[in-house]
C-alpha cells in the first residue's frame, strides 16, 4: 500500500511540474498582435550574478506589452530584445531593466561590466 501511495504522489507531482513548464507556455503572447515591422536591440546589461537574474529580466520583458522576445546571456552580459516600436521604445526597454535593479546600455563598446 505504501509503495502505491508514493508512486501515485510522485506521478501527480511529475504531471504538475510538467504542466507548469510545458503546458502553460505564454498563451498571452500568442494573442499579441504586431503592428507592422519589428526591431531588435542588443544591450549590455550589468549587475547580473546568476541565472535567476537572467530569468527575471527575460520574464519581465516578455510580459511587457510590445516586447516580442527577450534573450539574456549571463556569460556575455548581453541581452537581445525583439520589440514592436509602435508599442514600446528602446528607452522604455532600458528603463524597465533599470527598474529591476540592473544597468543597461546600448553602447556596446564603452560599457563597464559591473558584476
Amino acid at each position: 500500500m505504501d509503495k502505491f501511495a508514493v508512486l501515485s504522489v510522485s506521478a501527480l507531482m511529475i504531471g504538475g511540474i510538467s504542466w507548469f513548464f510545458f503546458g502553460s507556455k505564454d498563451k498571452k503572447n500568442e494573442n499579441r498582435e504586431v503592428s507592422g515591422k519589428t526591431e531588435t536591440i542588443e544591450l549590455n546589461i550589468s549587475g547580473m550574478h546568476c541565472a535567476g537574474c537572467v530569468a527575471g529580466i527575460e520574464a519581465t520583458l516578455r510580459a511587457t506589452d510590445g516586447v516580442i522576445s527577450a534573450s539574456v546571456n549571463l556569460a556575455t552580459s548581453k541581452g537581445v530584445f525583439e520589440y514592436d516600436p509602435a508599442k514600446i521604445s528602446k528607452e522604455q526597454i532600458i528603463a524597465k531593466i533599470k527598474e529591476l535593479g540592473y544597468d543597461a546600455s546600448e553602447d556596446l563598446e564603452n560599457f563597464e561590466k559591473k558584476s
